[in-house]
């Protein structure tokens, strides 16, 4: 399973370095990418950009990637919007020859392994191009896209993401929908931060 792992934001409606933030003890950052690290057919490319200085990522995880589940790639142009730090994912599983990939978000913190397992273990075959979780009628990321997608993704400009080409009417896919809001929260704002990962810090140490 080749995940792209999308932590290159510039955090500019947090104000600070959201992947730095705690959350239970570690960075937000942390969170998901340890989820997937726990399946062990994970294979990640971390997007970052040029600026990071790689501290949100635990030393047991580094470890981890110099033993073969993963790289860090740089997304040169990352602060022109999120279409250029996944072109620059896209770009690495291309050199790896994947035949799709699953794109996860790192400001997504209460991802699961069970989420991960359901989304991967669903097929991609004949004319489907995708897998998707829609939630609420929306396309949700974690999302996975045949590598025959990869030449329109690596189209996109601006603060466009995957879901622009998934929404498109010949463009056809698998859409599993998920109840559970709480897989979908991403965390953009001090104020979203405070209600969903402090607010759970305090709960999970009662």
């Amino acid at each position: 399973m080749n995940v792209i792992y999308l932590a290159a934001g510039q955090s500019k409606r947090m104000g600070c370095k959201k992947l730095t933030l705690p959350v239970n003890g570690e960075a937000l950052g942390m969170k998901a990418l340890r989820t997937i690290i726990t399946i062990p057919s994970a294979y990640v490319f971390i997007v970052v950009n040029k600026q990071d200085t790689l501290e949100w990522i635990s030393a047991d995880i580094k470890e981890r990637l110099l033993k073969g589940r993963g790289e860090i790639v740089i997304a040169e142009d990352s602060d022109k919007g999120q279409s250029y730090s996944l072109r620059a994912g896209i770009r690495q599983a291309m050199e790896h020859r994947a035949s799709s990939v699953m794109i996860c978000l790192a400001d997504q913190p209460f991802i699961t392994t069970d989420l991960l397992r359901h989304i991967s273990s669903a097929q991609i075959k004949g004319e489907q191009k995708y897998v998707a979780c829609i939630h609420n009628g929306e396309i949700k990321p974690p999302v996975v896209l045949s590598s025959s997608l990869f030449q329109q993704v690596l189209l996109l400009t601006g603060d466009m993401g995957a879901k622009k080409i998934l929404q498109k009417k010949d463009v056809k896919g698998t859409e599993l929908p998920i109840t559970d809001e709480v897989l979908f929260i991403d965390i953009d704002t001090i104020e979203e931060y405070k209600r969903f990962c402090v607010k759970k810090e305090g709960r999970d140490k009662r």
